[in-house]
């Protein structure tokens, strides 16, 4: 597999992560949003699905601007957002807002506020591509401490439903089946655990 690269600025978080996953599916998101010295207003809101990425985005991206980063902003209360924005202007620092949906879906009720964000660049993070559910899969695996092995990853990437949320509950599937089976994942323990997700039994069994 190839296509994933790892900013040399990014942001360690909690749970030990010190980079994040670049492919072709989201390289131009994230050129665009560290180009930050361009941004207009020196602002962006960053809006893409659970899973997607954008909280290792936006540590990453405090990481190397010095700016701030609004995690869950549409759930932040109108003056915070506003401060933030005005902020951005006379320090010079940039500002990133991150939500699953775009400004105009906000329950936003500063008009001054909402005519800000919408100035901002909006970017939106793409549906994951095949190299990306294929390393997304191996890194939350290993998060629990399993290893998928790259043809099993290429295997599962190939028949996932394309969104974020499909690969994370997949990879908990997974988890979840190795666990109760006690024994290293296989291809028809990723078989099976694809098949929970589309509803159906599995087919006839593979040898593993």
């Amino acid at each position: 597999m190839t296509g994933q690269f790892v900013l040399p600025f990014a942001a360690a978080g909690p749970d030990g992560d010190s980079d994040f996953l670049v492919t072709d599916s989201n390289r131009a998101v994230i050129d665009r949003l560290f180009d930050w010295t361009r941004l207009p207003f020196g602002a962006a809101v960053l809006i893409g699905p659970t899973g997607s990425g954008k909280t290792a985005i936006g540590r990453a991206f405090v990481s190397g601007s010095g700016g701030c980063f609004i995690d869950n902003a549409d759930a932040e209360n109108d003056e915070t957002l506003f401060h933030a924005w005005n902020r951005a202007q006379v320090q010079g620092l940039p500002v990133l807002f991150a939500a699953e949906r775009p400004p105009m879906r906000w329950d936003i009720r500063l008009p001054d506020l909402l005519s800000r964000l919408n100035a901002s660049l909006l970017i939106e993070i793409p549906p994951p591509d095949e190299a990306m559910a294929a390393l997304l899969l191996q890194k939350l695996l290993a998060r629990a401490g399993l290893a998928l092995p790259d043809a099993l990853a290429d295997y599962a990437a190939l028949r996932v439903e394309r969104s974020y949320p499909a690969i994370g509950l997949l990879a908990r599937r997974i988890d979840e089946m190795a666990l109760a089976m006690q024994r290293p994942i296989g291809q028809r323990l990723v078989r099976d655990a694809l098949a929970t997700l589309a509803g159906t039994d599995g087919g006839s069994p593979d040898t593993d």
